[in-house]
């Protein structure tokens, strides 16, 4: 008869990375009824730990490791950890970048996107670092996709390029977000720009469009983006000039009405 220690690792084993509250579900069959979570911890999670079968990444998170894995050479999935730390919450920016498979570079930084409320203090393991991204919304254009035995929430191709253009800083800088998007195919350019559309943000459309349309030039998933899609971003320019970068000033591009500062023009013209 197998132990039910063993039984709840056997339940959790598939899983690869758990938070307590999964320990605390999976035990449901297997356990007491009756059994606290203090005495589920004591009991068969501290255990777990002891015998390498259980790994703690941060409190409350747990990596469960195969037989044939020990714990100093543990590989862990920067994705399911970064899935696993907050119930609200996608993966977004150059995360959700590397999920789609179009990222330039791999990072050792990983984004969980989160409201406010929900937020927690960047924490590393292994080689990784999770950082919190706040935002307003943790729902609208993002989609649940299957990964391994688990889901993920990850923005949508459409909310993710209008995040990076609009953050850059979570999507590794100019240089990095334009060889990553280049690569983002896929996109339905009709959302997106409704997208774009209906956020009360003045300047991104221009900023948008203008990447799309540098995009169109560069890259052969863009190629489809037409005059007249572009000019439905064109029409909401108004007002004075703004920047592509805040407070960066650089030669004004008269079609999008942006400054484009030079380090911009260095940075993609070696792209």
């Amino acid at each position: 008869m197998v132990k039910k220690t063993e039984a709840l690792y056997n339940a959790l084993l598939p899983m690869k990375i758990v938070s307590f509250d999964d320990i605390v579900q999976a035990s449901s069959s297997i356990i007491e009824s009756s059994a606290n979570r203090k005495y589920i911890y004591r009991k068969y999670v501290k255990r777990l730990i002891e015998t390498g079968k259980l790994q703690a990444i941060r409190k409350g998170l747990y990596a469960v490791l195969s037989p044939l894995e020990k714990t100093r050479e543990y590989e862990p999935d920067k994705l399911l950890i970064a899935s696993k730390i907050r119930k609200k919450h996608y993966l977004g920016f150059h995360t959700a970048l590397e999920y789609y498979g179009c990222a330039y570079s791999a990072f050792n930084e990983a984004y969980t996107c989160v409201n406010a409320k929900d937020r927690f203090d960047p924490f590393s393991y292994k080689h990784f670092i999770f950082k919190p991204v706040f935002v307003k919304d943790t729902t609208s254009q993002v989609v649940e996709k299957p990964y391994g035995n688990s889901l993920l929430r990850v923005s949508s191709k459409e909310r993710t390029f209008i995040e990076c253009i609009d953050r850059v800083q979570y999507a590794g800088g100019w240089e990095e977000c334009i060889k990553s998007l280049e690569n983002l195919r896929g996109l339905d350019i009709e959302k997106l720009i409704n997208l774009t559309l209906g956020q009360d943000k003045k300047g991104l459309p221009r900023r948008i469009g203008f990447i799309l349309e540098l995009l169109r030039n560069r890259s052969p998933f863009y190629e489809h983006v037409s005059d007249s899609t572009l000019g439905k971003m064109k029409r909401e320019i108004t007002g004075p000039p703004q920047y592509l970068v805040r407070g960066e000033k650089g030669s004004l591009n008269r079609i999008w009405n942006l400054y484009i500062p030079q380090s911009f023009e260095e940075q993609v013209r070696g792209i």
